[in-house]
């Protein structure tokens, strides 16, 4: 792992599809100054918040100019300072799409899809309005306003007058940050599967490390406007000190479903329902659970006799041992669970991808808030 301060090298995978190396002072307290490669990978920009993951981005779209560096997209410079070479932000041929989905109010789905088209012969517009709708889902939403839309249908609409004009890069400043917990599972898996069928490489901002492990290929953690690590987004994120899993919460959006004398019962969006301690809300209000990853305990076949009110079932998707200890990634329904265990109990446990689990989990070790009210300390 390269010390902090400096950015590692990426293993070559292939001719680089972007390559960046930009400085831009900020302010007094920020300078970005980035440099690194990626091939047609979903790489995570993944950092604090003000870090300069979304200045990153938005000098590499030509949104804002950096002071000094060189940006190449497929071998073509679209960015100079050298030489003062500065390729103009409409044929960069980038795509973006933002957390607010920026549609033009006045236009239907359909028209705001073939905005990204303009100059495309009709007939061979037409047949890529069709496929790019299927693709990301809206064919039957083309005819509707955005007002008429859903926080979750206007991202897909977004998403897909971005991929319409197939473009050589798409900048993700996370995107679906405001949605739902369903909603944004949703997406996170549909943008996976575009990514598949188009091709097209992703730059995705996000400071979520469930959504950076979910979606990412590789991971560049960035801090103070640098690069300091690059690699697979669990192993980045389970190994360095202060930036790990450790301490991880898995926070789930979900509605009160009853109360049951000193415990409420919370349905998670995408999972299982809860048992959390008593919640002073109605039955239907939302709120959000938090759980510490390393409160959760995990074991295989069924579960008896055990004062913990909650016993979940769910199937190892990836995991990385570190040190003494271990993060496990387990998928239960839509939603993707993080778990701290020590290493002894990978090999106890024969813990790898596809086993199933049961996760343990008492009453007490789930913090509820109303969806608009911040967590009791």
């Amino acid at each position: 792992m390269a010390a902090k301060g400096s950015a590692p090298e990426a293993e070559d995978s292939g001719p680089a599809v972007l390559e960046a190396r930009v400085r831009r002072r900020v302010h007094s307290g920020l300078t970005v100054e980035a440099e690194f490669r990626t091939g047609s990978e979903i790489v995570v920009l993944f950092g604090r918040s003000g870090a300069g993951k979304s200045t990153l981005l938005r000098l590499i779209a030509g949104l804002e100019r950096p002071d000094a560096g060189l940006v190449r997209l497929r071998g073509r410079t679209l960015f100079d300072g050298d030489r003062r070479q500065v390729e103009p932000l409409r044929t960069r041929g980038i795509g973006m799409i933002f957390q607010h989905d920026l549609l033009f109010p006045h236009l239907d789905a359909a028209a705001n899809i073939r905005f990204g088209l303009t100059g495309w012969e009709r007939r061979r517009a037409d047949d890529r309005l069709a496929e790019v709708a299927a693709l990301c889902g809206v064919s039957h939403l083309l005819g509707r306003r955005p007002a008429t839309l859903s926080g979750g249908e206007r991202q897909r609409v977004g998403l897909a007058r971005a991929l319409a004009p197939r473009p050589g890069l798409l900048l993700c400043d996370e995107p679906f940050s405001a949605l739902d917990l369903e909603g944004r599972d949703a997406l996170v898996d549909r943008l996976r599967l575009l990514h598949r069928a188009e091709g097209v490489p992703v730059l995705y901002v996000t400071h979520s490390p469930t959504e950076a492990i979910a979606l990412g290929d590789r991971l560049l953690l960035i801090e103070s406007g640098r690069v300091i690590a690059d690699g697979p987004p669990l192993d980045v994120l389970a190994s360095r000190s202060g930036m790990g899993l450790v301490g991880v919460r898995n926070v789930l959006r979900g509605v009160v479903a009853g109360h049951e004398g000193g415990s409420s019962r919370v349905a998670i969006d995408g999972g299982p329902e809860l048992v959390v301690p008593r919640v002073d809300q109605p039955e239907g209000t939302a709120v959000v659970v938090s759980i510490r990853a390393d409160d959760i305990l995990l074991a295989l076949g069924p579960v008896a006799g055990l004062s913990a009110r909650n016993v979940l079932p769910g199937v190892v998707e990836r995991l990385v041992p570190h040190g003494g200890e271990a993060e496990v990634v387990v998928g239960s329904g839509r939603v993707r669970w993080i778990v701290s265990v020590v290493a002894e109990a990978v090999s106890a446990l024969a813990l790898q991808p596809g086993v199933s689990v049961r996760m343990i989990i008492k009453a007490r070790s789930c913090r509820v808030a109303a969806e608009d009210q911040p967590f009791a300390p």
